[in-house]
């Protein structure tokens, strides 16, 4: 009989990512029956090890990430019920081990279903000894494309199609958020996951739940003789957890961080008090391999400037009114003027205290001094000018990925056909975003018959295409229906 020594936790991730658990054994403790949809995305830094995947419990279908373990006892022996970056984990899978917990919990109290594999089972003594693929080899696409052996017009056509389809399924998406809540708290949300990013999107969205777009916007609206950005700041940093460390601002040793904090410190304490929020842990973020533009202070920034924008109007009827607003020119040249005036909104620069600064704790000298956490992650804190908090590039994956899908569902939602038009032309007509592992494989897969790679994905319109293309028929292999999307 194998131990836990005879077998290594990256063959047991291998297991679950390339779907080699059979059926019968995905049952969890409690006798409900796992169907895996999609694995997830392999996680190689701090938290889950597996992260969005899609699985239906019960019957259900839920997304989240999934945690593998040699052991079921080492969720706690390493302190994942106490990590709220685990809160969002909806399966546990591990070998069973000695005296297996019965229940798994998570830091915010509620349970997870968990999967005990038997150390016994065949399937483990004949993947234990399976050669690893290397590093940072990707999902597998497919060698034989039926779609590629088309022509390059249904092939062309296809994506285009299916670039749309993504966009109403992301509608959709957003239309069962609308269901529990406004549409303002839809959209603020939806931005808020966006600047989170892979690793920050849990406390992100934790800050939404303890700050309500509502109650952000009526505190700006009512905040007369204080300025609006300090008091935004005030929350966002507050509510994060970023304030409540702090000493006196006198004692900080930057003193351009001690400028920035003070106003926002002395806004904190009775704003904290009135509203009655109980602010995060620092520790609740993940900087742990991040470039620094990158740090969660930064993001949180750029998401208190870009609210700013909004707070006077509220987020749905601002946006709508780009699209909306009365215009003589032709419709391709509105097109280009709404995508414009779009991330001209969406673009972020930085102000001078976060051109050279990624954190609180990141001390910049004239002489390019180090500070105490430069030293922990080896950054070199000269000035640097450390970019737009939201550039881009940031803003275009916020706009095709949440601010259009939501203006699209809102012109179904009031009637409002031509709403809904002008949102799939403005679509249409943005520029395509930073490439993926996704697009590049599916571009050389579309290839094999056709020299169309650099010709299928030149919009964001149809690399929206080709990720919907390969999460929905391409990886179950439904190429039968991908052949009768366009005659």
């Amino acid at each position: 009989m194998l131990t836990q020594t005879d077998f290594s936790e990256q063959a047991l991730h291998q297991l679950w990512q390339q779907g080699r658990l059979s059926a019968a054994l995905l049952r969890t403790t409690e006798g409900q029956i796992v169907e895996v949809i999609n694995p997830g995305n392999h996680n190689r830094d701090g938290g889950p090890d597996f992260r969005r995947a899609a699985l239906r419990l019960a019957g259900k279908i839920q997304q989240g990430d999934v945690e593998l373990h040699l052991d079921a006892n080492d969720w706690f022996g390493h302190n994942h019920h106490l990590d709220p970056q685990y809160n969002d984990v909806i399966l546990h899978v591990a070998l069973t081990g000695p005296n297996p917990p019965e229940k798994i919990i998570k830091e915010n109290g509620l349970p997870i279903p968990h999967i005990l594999l038997s150390l016994d089972e065949s399937y483990l003594r004949i993947d234990a000894t399976t050669p690893q693929p290397e590093s940072g080899s990707t999902s597998p696409s497919l060698l034989e494309c039926p779609l590629s052996r088309t022509t390059a017009e249904k092939i062309h056509a296809t994506v285009r199609h299916v670039g749309l389809l993504r966009l109403v399924a992301k509608a959709e998406a957003f239309a069962e958020q609308v269901a529990n809540t406004s549409w303002d708290q839809a959209v603020y949300r939806g931005l808020a996951e966006a600047m989170g990013y892979d690793k920050n999107q849990e406390p992100f969205r934790r800050i939404v739940d303890l700050l309500p777009v509502d109650l952000v916007f009526g505190e700006l609206r009512a905040s007369r003789e204080m300025q609006p950005a300090l008091v935004l700041d005030a929350m966002l940093f507050g509510s994060a957890g970023f304030l409540s460390a702090w000493p006196s601002p006198e004692k900080i040793p930057d003193a351009e961080t001690a400028a920035f904090l003070s106003p926002r410190l002395k806004l904190w304490e009775p704003l904290q008090h009135a509203l009655q929020i109980r602010p995060l842990r620092r520790e609740a973020w993940q900087f742990f391999r991040l470039r620094p533009p990158n740090f969660p202070t930064r993001r949180l920034a750029g998401f208190s400037a870009l609210l700013l924008k909004f707070y006077r109007d509220g987020l749905l009827e601002h946006l709508a009114g780009l699209f909306l607003s009365s215009s003589k020119v032709s419709l391709k040249q509105r097109t280009k003027a709404i995508v414009a005036e779009l991330l001209n909104y969406f673009i972020c620069p930085a102000d001078d205290f976060w051109r050279t600064h990624y954190d609180f704790l990141s001390i910049v000298s004239e002489r390019g001094g180090r500070s105490a956490r430069a030293e922990d992650e080896n950054i070199t804190t000269a000035q640097t000018n450390y970019g737009d908090l939201i550039g881009r590039d940031r803003a275009l994956d916020i706009l095709v990925n949440i601010v259009l899908p939501a203006l699209w569902h809102y012109g179904r939602q009031a009637g409002d056909a031509h709403l809904q038009n002008l949102v799939q032309e403005v679509y249409g007509g943005f520029p395509r975003l930073q490439e993926n592992q996704i697009t590049r494989a599916m571009r050389q897969q579309l290839s094999q018959q056709h020299p169309v790679s650099r010709t299928v994905a030149t919009s964001a319109l149809t690399q929206q295409g080709l990720i919907h293309l390969q999460k929905r028929y391409c990886r179950p292999l439904r190429c039968e229906e991908c052949l009768g999307l366009v005659g």
